[in-house]
C-alpha cells in the first residue's frame, strides 16, 4: 500500500485516528483507498498515476504523499461529530489546490513520471477530420 496508518503520525496523533475511527483500521484503509483514487483522477491527465502510486518505501514521491496525508486527515477528522480544526482544513484546501493546478498544468512537476503516449486507433482512417459537405448542385425547380 503506498501509505499505511502508522505513516500517519506526522501529521497527526494516532490516538485521536483511534478514537475518531473507533479503532476500526479498516475505515482508515478504506479512506486511503478513496483518497488515491480521488488523487489519480486529478493526476493522471498528465502523470504516470499507476507509476506514482505503485511506489513503495523511498521511491514514493514526497509532495505526493504529504498531500494525500493531508487529504487522509481531513477526511478522517471530518467523520468526527465536533469538526475539522482550522489547520487541517488548510491543508486540505492547499491540496486541493496543488491538484487543481496540476490537473489544469498551471503548475509542473518535473519529479513525477510522465503518462506514457497511446496510440490512437483510427482504423481506417488518416486520423483527419473532415469539415463541410457535399458540392452545391443547382436544380431545375
Amino acid at each position: 500500500m503506498f501509505l499505511t496508518k502508522e505513516e500517519l503520525k506526522t501529521v497527526s496523533d494516532l490516538s485521536i485516528i483511534d478514537k475518531i475511527t473507533r479503532l476500526d483500521d479498516e475505515i482508515v484503509t478504506e479512506i486511503i483507498e478513496e483518497s488515491i483514487d480521488m488523487m489519480r483522477s486529478y493526476l493522471s491527465r498528465f502523470y504516470d498515476d499507476v507509476a506514482i502510486f505503485a511506489a513503495r518505501g523511498a521511491g514514493r514521491k514526497k509532495s505526493v504523499l504529504k498531500k494525500l496525508k493531508d487529504i487522509v486527515i481531513y477526511e478522517i477528522y471530518n467523520r468526527n461529530k465536533w469538526g475539522v480544526d482550522p489547520s487541517t482544513e488548510r491543508s486540505y484546501l492547499e491540496a486541493m489546490n496543488w491538484l487543481e493546478k496540476i490537473n489544469t498544468g498551471e503548475l509542473g512537476d518535473r519529479t513525477l513520471p510522465v503518462r506514457p503516449e497511446t496510440p490512437a486507433t483510427t482504423e481506417g482512417t488518416d486520423g483527419d477530420v473532415r469539415f463541410g459537405g457535399n458540392r452545391r448542385y443547382a436544380s431545375a425547380y
